[in-house]
């Protein structure tokens, strides 16, 4: 297989287009991280805002269902069937 030498030279930005969904599912798993990308327009930047803020509003809610759910098993007046089960969560 021949190389071409321009794909040789510096490393060059790849301009691509990408559903929102997708990108959102993509940031959502940690398989992309918003320093890896930048928006070339503003409809596109408001775009990742938007789904930026909803993505860490259901994290917040996530750790906060999460924080009650450990306190309800805490504060239980019986004792765990097996010690130190709930420690991972």
């Amino acid at each position: 297989m021949k190389f071409f030498p321009f794909l040789l030279r510096t490393p060059a930005t790849v301009k691509l287009e990408i559903e929102p969904n997708f990108l959102a599912s993509l940031l959502a798993s940690g398989h992309i991280h918003i320093t890896d990308f930048r928006c070339l327009d503003l409809n596109s930047k408001q775009i990742v805002w938007k789904m930026l803020l909803l993505l860490a509003k259901s994290k917040l809610a996530a750790a906060k269902h999460d924080s009650k759910t450990v306190n309800t098993l805490s504060e239980s007046p019986y004792p765990s069937p097996l010690p130190g089960e709930f420690d991972h969560v």
